[in-house]
């Protein structure tokens, strides 16, 4: 996928059941610009193509020409979503040419912000999902339950995205008292949440038709394919950059590994969700 794009699928014969799909570059269910091509033999997907790179912007070439402090904003801007993670991994690596270390103070914060940031993530990727699937009451919860973080990440950054908190050599603000009982309150009331989502992913009888041995991806496939994150974790795979090369203050607040087998939808979901109750015991030694 050199240049964005994998190999078509074999052109379907005339008259036969069999036909191509194409979803893209602009549709309705996609969230940017991504065009893909189905295979499908009845309601089986045989064969699959994907081409991305719509949204490329040059923001590497973009950098050469920004001086550090400022590439801090411009690679905040990747996404929104995540923003944390991406001057995170760039103030995490121009400290290391320059041989400087954040104080313990900072490094734990960085953390605790990339956690925040995962159980928004997660929860909207889990709304986004439930939505696909037909579970549009599902989706409203699950972002409802996402304000919670927002607010969270609001009253510690000032933002809601583009949390603007890293610097280079530390970070730009303390966390008071009555920040970390606002923490605190928020974790409280997740781990009742998730315990509900799980209990629905787990046993409701429409969402597992629709998620139980569906999109199986092996072991196997997810290291050819080189999935990564929760999607590969699902699959068997044990990987966590957390775990295998820590960063930050995870050497001193490790997280425990979440990892299941079967590589279906329905594990991608029970994988993010004990994540997220992973990241809420570590995040209460934190």
């Amino acid at each position: 996928m050199g240049n964005g794009r994998t190999a078509a699928p074999t052109p379907v014969e005339p008259g036969s059941n069999k036909f191509i799909v194409p979803i893209g570059p602009q549709h309705p269910a996609l969230k940017e610009p991504a065009h893909f091509e189905f295979a499908v033999d009845g309601e089986i997907v045989t064969d699959g193509a994907v081409r991305l790179g719509y949204a490329h912007r040059g923001i590497e070439k973009a950098t050469e020409a920004r001086t550090w402090t400022q590439d801090l904003y411009l690679l905040e801007r990747i996404c929104g979503i995540c923003s944390h993670i991406h001057t995170l991994a760039y103030v995490l690596g121009v400290e290391k040419l320059a041989g400087v270390t954040a104080p313990p103070r900072a490094q734990a914060i960085r953390v605790l912000v990339a956690e925040l940031e995962r159980f928004h993530s997660h929860l909207l990727w889990f709304g986004v999902a439930a939505h696909e699937a037909g579970f549009d009451t599902l989706f409203m919860y699950t972002w409802r339950d996402r304000e919670t973080v927002m607010d969270i990440l609001e009253n510690l950054t000032g933002n809601r995205v583009n949390y603007s908190a890293n610097l280079l050599g530390g970070v730009k603000f303390d966390v008071t008292p009555e920040q970390i009982e606002m923490i605190l309150e928020g974790l409280d009331f997740f781990d009742g949440r998730i315990e509900h989502y799980l209990n629905v992913v787990s046993n409701d009888g429409m969402f597992l038709q629709r998620t139980r041995n569906i999109g199986v991806m092996t072991a196997v496939q997810a290291e050819q394919l080189g999935a990564v994150g929760p999607n590969a974790r699902a699959s068997g795979v044990t990987r966590d950059v957390r775990i295998e090369a820590p960063y930050a203050a995870y050497d001193v607040f490790p997280v425990e590994p979440i990892i299941a087998t079967s590589g279906d939808l329905e594990a991608r979901f029970v994988v993010r969700l004990q994540e997220l109750q992973a990241s809420s015991t570590m995040l209460r030694h934190l």
